[in-house]
């Protein structure tokens, strides 16, 4: 049995946009891979009819396409470098057309700014969805001239920007101030463009009805702050109309549904569990909200990998049923709820359910499955039956070591704690092994038993490796994911508890040689860790928190997500704030502290590794600080291939260091 390598993961292929053609003749989808030479991702399209796949068209570094019809499907393309130009420096973005039949490609559309196709409408008009601010619908409005002049000016203003609302900036978008998304009409024939919104209006989600002549969409007019709930409203295409159905101040909108005639949509009050509780379902009528569910589950997939690469649909509507995935414990399940509101669980996957689609009367989804790598699967509902049907993978983990996780269950009065223990490869009962802690991100996610990349890696380099679903972690209810001003204390009991069991029950695990690392939250609690206990050798912390009070106004969540998770304010709660901050414990910080952090993470920014770095420094502690620029919070799951592999191999090496 050989190992894993570290860069295994530039031989994974990734699959993401899984789509149904309109009439469920065939299906697309795009398949990833990491080019390390090019320090990029590619793309490769393809063609399916849900047993055979074929590669049509190489995307390049661009993954966005759409059917346009039964026998032709649309994606952003550049065929030349004079395009490439026009995609980066002059804001165009181009759509070639690929006829399914004769494979040839052609220049379908040219649109005057940013902007993505999400849906071919009828009366030859698409809808686009389009992220502008203010100033640059000029480029769509402008002839060729004034066009150019006003990119011109716009590179000037490039040095600076112009601050005026919260959040100012967005993980992975850069700067996001005085930006909203925009819905517009494009009518083919005329090459005219007509605004759905106003330009200072923000779009969210976006449905259509089956007929084609509704557009319903939710978002929020900005002011200055963003708020956290939002309004509903329907575009009629015919008459060129809209209509307000919801307006009030009181309810964040997770999802929107059409379900034959009724809009539902699954909201909350965030009255209880504030911005993670989770929603429940309603159907919009009359512009009020008629409760049909009250389910408090979670919407979505939040089962944590390092495997994925894009996202695909997580629901779909019949005539008769929504489906939607939600996370249970630590897998996803595939649910229905019908017009009475009546909610039914259809399927378990024993993993990770990534996206799906109807096809041809069976469902076919995007998986993590029984510690394999990402494939496409058709789930049998009427028999529980998880069909393979693609093989992308098959080969680049064949014949090395995979670890299977052992389950290990803390029963506490009020709760029950579910972790898991990898293995190290080649195990010998007569040895004892080191051990690696690893504490997932949120907090309201989850670990599951899918494929991880740098824990398999890690058991195949010799240690075991544990991870576990503390209080905060998702898949459980509102009451368990709620630690909001608790931070550091019910979670940490869980953990160390956590690690007390699995150590007892396996003495293999060298006590005197324990690891700990995690990122974002799992940073947080890394940090925390080290300035409670002195039980690990050393430790790893990625993209952290570890002051709340400069966090506070810095993150792009940080205006809202730091008052609702500490239940405090900077301003007049500073002691509770700084009784839950790391580093107010830096002085009991004796172990060896790796710091990962990168400088464009707008969700736990770079300053918070600073901070930590310069405290361990001046008091001695053994601490080292890797700095990734131009990387962001993404960078274990989606960073640059390159960048990958340092932060991968910087925590090892650190970890080898004092094994």
């Amino acid at each position: 049995m050989n190992q894993i390598e570290l860069n295994d993961f530039l031989s994974f292929k990734y699959i993401s946009n899984l789509t149904e053609s309109p009439n469920q003749t065939a299906m697309a989808f795009t398949v990833g891979k990491a080019n390390e030479k090019g320090n990029e991702y590619t793309y490769d399209l393809y063609y399916s009819d849900g047993k055979k796949h074929q590669k049509i068209q190489s995307l390049k570094n661009k993954a966005s396409f759409i059917f346009e019809d039964e026998q032709n499907v649309l994606f952003q393309y550049a065929k030349t470098k004079k395009e490439e130009k026009q995609f980066k420096e002059e804001k165009y973005t181009l759509y070639y057309r690929m006829n399914l039949i004769t494979r040839k490609i052609e220049l379908a559309y040219q649109f005057s700014m940013p902007a993505t196709i999400i849906h071919i409408l009828g009366n030859d008009k698409l809808l686009l969805s389009a992220q502008l601010t203010v100033d640059e619908h000029a480029l769509y409005r402008s002839d060729e001239e004034k066009r150019k002049a006003f990119l011109k000016e716009a590179k000037k203003e490039q040095l600076y920007e112009d601050i005026k609302e919260i959040p100012f900036y967005f993980n992975g978008q850069g700067f996001i101030a005085n930006k909203r998304q925009q819905l517009f009409l494009y009518d083919k024939v005329s090459k005219s463009y007509v605004p759905l919104v106003d330009s200072d209006f923000s779009v969210g989600q976006v449905r259509v009805s089956k007929d084609k002549e509704h557009i319903f969409y939710s978002g929020q007019q900005m002011t200055g702050v963003r708020s956290m709930t939002t309004h509903v409203f329907c575009y009629h295409v015919k008459d060129k109309s809209t209509d307000i159905l919801y307006h009030e101040n009181d309810f964040s909108m997770n999802q929107m549904y059409l379900l034959g005639h009724k809009l539902i949509v699954a909201g909350k009050d965030m009255k209880d569990f504030g911005i993670n509780q989770n929603p429940n379902f309603y159907e919009l009528k009359n512009k009020k909200l008629e409760l049909l569910n009250i389910y408090g589950g979670t919407i979505g997939n939040t089962v944590g990998a390092d495997v994925r690469l894009g996202t695909s649909k997580s629901d779909f509507s019949t005539d008769e049923h929504i489906y939607f995935l939600s996370t249970v414990d630590d897998h996803v399940e595939l649910c229905t709820m019908d017009h009475l509101g009546t909610i039914k669980t259809v399927f378990q996957m024993n993993g990770s359910i990534d996206g799906m689609v109807q096809f041809k009367d069976q469902i076919f989804a995007v998986g993590l499955y029984r510690q394999k790598l990402q494939e496409i699967y058709m789930l049998d509902i009427e028999n529980q039956k998880v069909v393979q049907r693609t093989t992308f993978n098959q080969k680049v983990l064949k014949n090395k070591y995979v670890a299977s996780p052992k389950t290990f269950y803390v029963r506490q009065n009020s709760h029950i704690v579910k972790g898991f223990l990898l293995y190290p490869k080649d195990f010998d009962e007569k040895k004892t092994y080191p051990a690696i802690l690893n504490i997932h991100g949120g907090p309201k996610t989850v670990y599951g038993k899918v494929y991880y990349h740098e824990m398999q890696y890690w058991a195949n380099q010799g240690y075991f490796v544990m991870f576990a679903n503390p209080r905060g972690s998702d898949g459980k209810g509102d009451v368990f994911a709620d630690i909001r001003g608790k931070y550091g204390t019910i979670d940490y009991d869980d953990l160390m508890s956590f690690v007390e069991l699995v150590t007892h029950k396996v003495p293999h695990i060298d006590q005197k040689r324990l690891f700990v690392t995690g990122g974002s939250y799992g940073g947080f609690m890394t940090n925390w860790m080290v300035g409670h206990t002195d039980i690990f050798k050393a430790a790893a912390t990625q993209r952290s928190i570890s002051n709340w009070l400069s966090f506070h106004g810095t993150s792009d969540i940080g205006f809202y997500f730091s008052k609702d998770q500490t239940a405090g304010h900077p301003l007049v709660d500073t002691d509770k704030l700084w009784l839950h901050s790391p580093i107010k414990y830096v002085k009991h910080m004796k172990t060896p502290l790796l710091i990962i952090h990168s400088d464009q993470d707008y969700r736990c920014p770079i300053e918070q590794a600073m901070q930590l770095f310069t405290l361990l420094k001046e008091q001695g502690t053994p601490t080292k600080m890797v700095w990734f620029k131009g990387e962001n919070h993404e960078l274990s799951r989606s960073g640059k291939p390159q960048a990958r592999i340092k932060r991968l191999t910087e925590i090892t090496e650190w970890f080898n260091q004092y094994r």
